[in-house]
């Protein structure tokens, strides 16, 4: 699903240390981030910080947070289901172990027929089986490596990607390896910041990538005053294995191997790069403000040109201690251009990309570069930058007690050119902790169909009562993208945990 431009402005929390993305330096002040600055959030302050996983309440903590909990899975039944969940922080160095089991108690026999029996979905009649048929699947007993944090010298991060950018954010934006209910990944991100230049490097998974994307940046000028500012970056990104075609069977479901991965038929290469610019006007303890320019090209689908300014504003108003950020940018592309094209939803969207033909009412899915080929290919001047819109993020941070934003974007000449994303989160609270984003791709201009639960949309939310003590009461909800046996399509489920767990810090 794409992200795409919008003449509105409502966001994330992303622009400090975009700042800092060519002159690896972290910006005088980072907002506070509490539940929101562990493991999943590498750079708190910065891109992608806002819609990563709400279940990590207490990220960001050194300690242990265990307990059982009744999880329904939609189409498949309930399970009784471990929370444990580890979290260590040693100077830049940080650590995150989980142990998640899945034991089946009210099976489904409704559901995804022939395969509807205890034994197809359970090791033993007990534990979910699609949690543990691949090797892939026992590297989530490590959420998370870390070293450091994005924008400082070096940065290393190693498991569970949720939110992972690359420069700007407009080709590789808030990636996620770990929405897929059943194939979860281990993925890879390295940085190096100099003062005369640097590297950033991402890759979804270690085991066998598909994914890889880096971007080298330039600082002509080094630490001269005022205009150390001034920086130059090139990006490569490449899905080694991007579907172009899906086999089927002949009642029109799709087929797939044994561990309900979709069988592609047809599967090339692509690839993506840019250059681009940006200029620090200003940075000091109150106010930073970096215009930029990225210029992108994905081969085979068309350029994209991207014009932007990103700020970060600290409010010292006693009590509140306001950080606003905000980033407004405009975009001329030409037709087949998806911009951000690597976004959160990629995982899904390389396979299932949604599509409204010429003269059809209703969406239809097929792989993202086809759907990019075909717009380009279909265009009657395709060498033409034909479509021009605006894309905006604010978000705001009040003491660090909440936090709250959201982004919309939309373009001229697309049916399904909108997006729309909203979060919330209390991170500092002791008798309750909440945490929830809302993100809705491919929408209509406008907001006829913004809130409309789709395999379009993403969902989630969690939420921490302390009953007593160290004890709590919590709920989560998550939509994830699962292919059940004979499904014509890839489908987002619901997927709700509630039950007791407690956190000990360390």
């Amino acid at each position: 699903m794409p992200f795409r431009p919008a003449p509105l402005f409502v966001a994330l929390a992303a622009a400090t240390s975009l700042a800092a993305v060519a002159q690896g330096t972290a910006p005088q002040q980072q907002p506070e981030t509490g539940g929101l600055g562990g493991q999943n959030v590498p750079n708190p302050g910065g891109t992608g910080g806002s819609f990563t996983d709400p279940s990590l309440l207490f990220s960001g903590k050194s300690g242990a947070f265990f307990g059982l909990a009744f999880n329904s899975i939609q189409g498949e039944g309930v399970y009784a289901s471990t929370v444990i969940n580890t979290e260590f922080n040693l100077g830049p160095v940080g650590l995150g172990l989980s142990l998640p089991v899945n034991a089946l108690l009210i099976n489904n026999d409704k559901c995804c027929a022939p395969d509807t029996t205890r034994d197809s979905k359970t090791y033993y009649g007990v534990i979910r089986k699609r949690d543990w048929d691949e090797p892939q699947d026992y590297t989530k007993f490590v959420r998370y490596l870390r070293y450091g944090h994005k924008r400082d010298s070096v940065y290393f991060l190693a498991g569970q990607l949720w939110g992972a950018s690359i420069g700007h954010g407009t080709l590789v934006s808030r990636y996620a390896n770990s929405l897929n209910l059943d194939h979860p990944k281990f993925g890879l991100a390295l940085d190096f910041n100099g003062t005369f230049f640097g590297i950033e490097t991402m890759t979804d998974y270690v085991g066998d990538p598909a994914l890889l994307a880096a971007r080298a940046y330039l600082r002509p000028l080094g630490d001269t005053p005022f205009l150390r500012g001034w920086a130059i970056g090139v990006t490569g990104v490449t899905d080694r294995t991007a579907p172009r075609t899906l086999a089927y069977n002949a009642n029109g479901t799709l087929q797939q191997d044994t561990t309900g991965n979709p069988i592609i038929s047809v599967n090339n290469a692509i690839w993506a790069g840019g250059v681009d610019t940006e200029f620090e006007i200003l940075h000091n303890s109150l106010i930073s403000l970096i215009p930029y320019v990225d210029l992108n090209r994905i081969a085979g689908a068309g350029n994209g040109l991207h014009a932007g300014v990103l700020t970060d504003l600290y409010l010292p108003v006693p009590i509140l201690e306001i950080n606003i950020q905000a980033r407004l940018e405009y975009r001329m592309m030409q037709p087949g251009y998806i911009p951000e094209y690597f976004d959160q939803t990629y995982d899904l969207g390389r396979v299932q990309y949604a599509v409204t033909p010429a003269r059809a009412t209703t969406q239809s899915y097929v792989p993202k570069f086809t759907a990019a080929q075909q717009l380009h290919q279909s265009a009657a001047n395709p060498g033409a930058i034909e479509r021009k819109g605006y894309y905006g993020e604010l978000a705001f941070s009040f003491a660090g007690l909440l936090q709250i934003g959201g982004l919309y974007q939309n373009y001229e000449g697309d049916p399904d050119g909108a997006s729309l994303g909203l979060f919330a989160t209390f991170p500092k609270l002791e008798i309750i902790k909440l945490s929830g984003y809302y993100l809705r791709k491919n929408m209509k201009a406008g907001f006829s169909d913004a809130f409309q639960i789709d395999e379009r949309s993403l969902l989630a939310a969690s939420a921490a009562y302390k009953i007593v003590g160290p004890i709590y009461l919590r709920v989560d909800m998550q939509r994830r993208y699962v292919l059940q046996p004979n499904s014509t399509q890839i489908k987002a489920i619901n997927n709700f945990q509630a039950g007791i767990a407690t956190f000990v810090a360390f």
